[in-house]
């Protein structure tokens, strides 16, 4: 008699559970390339904004407005997002006004489709729409976890050091300097530093590049920092 052969029962499920594990994993690294590219392109939009709202505050001093008052359905909108960020990080909601997409296109800014709370005096942003990534909801850079805004850093757990730094004053033009900070020193790995500063008793102002421009006289403190690594404040006089 013949032997009969053919796929049995077991090999059968066998193949479909392999099927279905295959199909699984497809799935998940398919969402994932989707959720990453969304999160790619929040952050450039951002990049984006915080390149032209510094540039903006520096081009007009910070004498004019732009944008509309938050009121109505924003005001209840940026309430609750800046409920949100009070949660996460220090942030001050005052002196934001709201930039349309419309606005924003005004202005002469390509390639954001999105719209912000922008407060261009202390030159911060706050996406309107935000972006759930990975169970938590981003809304502006510093949010943003190390790797994913270009910031890393390599903690130096032994010692207390901090970072040291020079600082340059430049006068561009009558009531115009730049301050330059540069050489910064510190004994991890850091690619990325923000800068903080402020006149005498106004409030802190914050800049992505190591230069930033001021049109008064006076002492200014200032200090570099990259998530909790910061600097003594170093004070210069202009």
């Amino acid at each position: 008699m013949k032997d009969k052969k053919g796929i049995t029962l077991i090999s059968l499920v066998v193949m479909i559970v392999i099927i279905l594990i295959l199909a699984s994993i497809g799935t998940y690294s398919g969402i994932q390339v989707i959720q990453l590219s969304k999160l790619t392109a929040f952050t450039t939009e951002l990049k984006i904004m915080q390149t032209q709202v510094n540039a903006i505050y520096e081009k007009n001093n910070d004498t004019e407005e732009y944008g509309e008052p938050i009121v109505g359905d924003k005001k209840t909108q940026a309430e609750k997002i800046f409920m949100e960020l009070e949660k996460q990080t220090e942030i001050d909601k005052e002196g934001y006004r709201y930039w349309s997409n419309e606005t924003i296109k005004n202005l002469g800014i390509e390639g954001v489709e999105q719209d912000f709370f922008v407060n261009l005096k202390k030159r911060s942003i706050v996406s309107c729409q935000g972006l759930e990534y990975e169970g938590k909801v981003y809304y502006m850079l510093s949010q943003l976890p190390n790797g994913l805004y270009n910031v890393e850093h390599a903690k130096v757990d032994e010692t207390n050091e901090k970072p040291t730094f020079d600082v340059q004053i430049e006068t561009i033009e009558q009531n115009k300097w730049r301050i330059t900070v540069s050489n910064i020193k510190y004994a991890g790995y850091i690619n990325k530093w923000k800068i903080r500063y402020k006149l005498e008793e106004e409030n802190w102002k914050e800049s992505e590049n190591l230069s930033f421009i001021v049109n008064q006289q006076g002492n200014y403190k200032i200090k570099v920092l990259n998530n909790d690594i910061e600097s003594q404040e170093k004070e210069v006089t202009v």
